[in-house]
């Protein structure tokens, strides 16, 4: 009997050392550029050049241990880790779950040309309560962060019962407390120390937020230390925020403010660390086939809330590149003009997209500058959500194969956008139309993506058609109505830009510009996003209806200045413009596309204040490695003040040489804590400026 029972013990030893220390035959060492990966005995070390990360293989998976930024030197990981495991499944993967480390790589990819150039790591792990898991890490050379992610699949004997499907709550004393789902992301954060906490999000259904109803929601939370679990559920960001330096915790994922989304779970500042739920699967979509769970990109930065902006736009390009041939450039979307005739009964909308329409659009786009015109709901065969219908309605004047729209696209130097409404169109008519007319930019509306496969099913589907293009073409993802789609930071962006808004000149009048309004959502966005990623909307102030907004009080330039902050999108017929307001869009454009090559290569900040209709506001274009940059500041309708001062990011007190690239009057401005004084003779007027940081 003891022979017996001593056997046992060695064989449970035996089996337990093997688990913890399965990954000692496992070695690691890869480098690209400034950014380096390491495995050896239990440790696995990735560094981007500007942050280091470690974790420890416990034999339940992979234990964060440090985080630190290798710039100023600050250690994140202060505690002891709670968790043996920075990932967990309830009632499944626990802290003492039992793993088995089967193989770890790492390559070098930019993910099929979807990202920038990388190592990824991916370690495959397999669990006894029947689940494997790949733990992906992207490491990027001179980014400010990390992304991680896993994938998840089902082997023979894994039972889904008792594991929670999503957030819940239960009672604890008659209070509801939040019930934890599927962690995907783990730091020990020492939250005794002093701190605040930063919790943002944007929202969906853009057109019926065109009024006053704000896209950004932002929630500062002060004091410390952190005694009970800080849970929130409608954040996509987090940025913990010490003295000296910053966390940012991020979701990739389809969550918005107004729209849970699929799994997306929850933030939790705890006394034992940051944690992050959602893996984007519920139970029971967990299978036999390898699925990709949310990522999470962790981002480490210096300073102060300015360098937090920085550090997010900067690991958000790393994430998603800009490709200057493809996403740069102006686009008018032939929907938008409603009040053609100063007939506020009547909306228009497929009558803008017949072929008689487009030849005008592509001709006055082409005298103006303007570089696509997007053709919107109404060139195809077919209704707005009818399938097999989506070529060319030669009853409407088109050539059967693009023939006539090719030969004015050419002759004109324009390029041609379709919209298309992505749940119908097929495979097969989305390639046959790239083909025939070279589609320069597609709009993709009507979507719902209401569970983990019909999300990964869209995105692969896209991208396959992008590299079947050649890569020769973008999407723009439509978020405008309420429901369930995309998110703002989720991997669809791979293909191209968000589309932001539909606005309008007349009807309906929920989507009616005005300019201080189109201004404010422009300003608010540029906080938490790369603005030339967004395609960004004006309208003819002239022929917007005055009994519902203030635009015909407003210049065309001025309206056009507030959508050059992101990827211009005017949602209008320019050919309905009058002689002296195309000369004066005429201008603006030339002006802003000589300089927009650096300004698409700087990132985008809101300075001044919030646009109300009243401010001195506006937006900088900065990079950290540049001395020069861009101003565009604006004196709103109501402003009695003729001076005004505007508050700079990044800049303190030194002189900075001011050009003005409207009037070409060139000037040397002493900036003092920073703050810039100027000078706007009118209301509803703007300076449009480079700047250079005089030593």
């Amino acid at each position: 009997m003891k022979i017996r029972i001593l056997f046992f013990i060695v064989a449970l030893c035996s089996s337990w050392g093997a688990r913890i220390f399965a990954s000692d035959n496992l070695k690691l060492s890869k480098k690209s550029g400034k950014a380096w990966v390491s495995f050896q005995g239990d440790k696995l070390t990735v560094s981007t050049g500007k942050v280091k990360r470690e974790w420890r293989w416990s034999g339940s998976g992979f234990q964060t241990i440090s985080y630190k930024n290798i710039d100023s030197g600050k250690e994140w990981c202060g505690l002891t880790p709670v968790y043996l495991c920075d990932w967990g499944l309830p009632g499944r993967i626990q802290s003492d779950a039992a793993a088995h480390l089967i193989s770890l790589s790492c390559v070098e990819t930019d993910d099929e040309k979807f990202t920038e150039n990388h190592l990824l790591v991916s370690a495959l792990i397999h669990y006894d309560c029947n689940l494997d898991i790949r733990f992906l890490v992207r490491v990027y050379p001179d980014a400010p962060g990390l992304w991680t992610a896993l994938e998840v699949k089902a082997t023979a004997g894994f039972s889904t019962n008792g594991i929670p499907v999503d957030n819940s709550t239960f009672k604890s004393y008659g209070s509801n407390q939040p019930g934890k789902i599927a962690r995907n992301e783990y730091l020990p954060v020492d939250f005794s120390l002093k701190n605040h906490r930063r919790y943002w999000g944007l929202y969906n259904d853009p057109g019926n937020r065109v009024n006053t109803r704000d896209m950004v929601e932002e929630k500062l939370i002060r004091g410390f230390p952190v005694f009970q679990e800080e849970e929130n559920s409608w954040a996509s960001g987090l940025s913990i925020e010490t003295v000296t330096d910053g966390l940012i915790v991020l979701k990739e994922s389809n969550k918005t403010v107004n729209q849970y989304g699929h799994q997306t779970g929850s933030f939790y500042c705890t006394p034992k660390g940051v944690e992050v739920t959602g893996w984007g699967l519920k139970p029971e979509e967990i299978t036999a086939e390898f699925k990709r769970t949310w990522a999470t990109w962790t981002i480490l930065y210096g300073g102060n809330e300015d360098q937090m902006q920085l550090a997010l736009k900067q690991f958000d390009r790393f994430r998603y590149p800009f490709h200057p041939e493809r996403d740069e450039h102006i686009l008018v979307d032939t929907w938008g003009s409603d009040w053609q005739n100063g007939d506020d009964a009547k909306i228009y909308g497929r009558e803008n997209s017949t072929f008689k329409i487009v030849e005008q659009e592509i001709k006055s786009a082409s005298d103006l500058g303007i570089d696509i015109v997007r053709i919107d709901d109404g060139w195809q065969d077919g209704s707005t959500m009818s399938t097999d219908s989506w070529h060319p309605n030669t009853k409407e004047g088109y050539d059967a194969h693009w023939e006539n729209i090719k030969r004015l696209s050419e002759k004109y130097n324009v390029g041609v956008g379709l919209w298309a409404a992505v749940k119908y169109i097929s495979p097969e008519e989305l390639m046959k139309n790239q083909k025939e007319l070279g589609v320069a930019t597609w709009k993709f509306d009507f979507d719902q993506l209401n569970d983990h496969d019909s999300y990964a099913s869209r995105l692969q589907e896209i991208r396959q058609f992008i590299k079947k293009s050649d890569y020769s073409t973008q999407t723009s993802w439509c978020p405008e109505y309420d429901d369930q789609r995309y998110g703002w930071y989720s991997a669809v962006r791979e293909c191209g830009p968000m589309y932001f808004q539909n606005i309008q000149n007349n009807l309906p009048n929920h989507l009616v510009y005005v300019p201080y309004i189109t201004l404010r959502h422009h300003w608010m966005m540029s906080k938490f996003f790369n603005l030339n990623q967004l395609q960004c909307h004006w309208q003819n102030p002239s022929l917007t209806n005055p009994a519902f907004s203030d635009a015909n009080k407003y210049s065309q330039s001025y309206c056009a200045l507030t959508a050059f902050a992101g990827a211009p999108s005017s949602f209008m017929l320019t050919q309905l413009l009058r002689g002296n307001e195309r000369d004066e869009l005429r201008k603006i454009i030339n002006i802003y596309k000589s300089n927009r090559k650096e300004i698409f290569q700087s990132y985008v900040f809101p300075v001044g204040d919030e646009p109300d209709n009243s401010s001195w506001t506006g937006f900088q274009f900065s990079h950290p490695n540049k001395k020069t940059g861009f101003l565009m500041v604006f004196r709103e309708l109501h402003n009695p003040d003729k001076h005004g001062k505007i508050k700079l990011k990044f800049i303190q007190n030194t002189k900075i040489k001011i050009s003005d690239l409207i009037s070409d009057a060139v000037i040397t401005e002493e900036c003092r804590d920073g703050f810039l004084n100027l000078e706007i003779d009118d209301p509803a007027g703007y300076r449009f400026l480079k700047y250079e940081i005089v030593e």
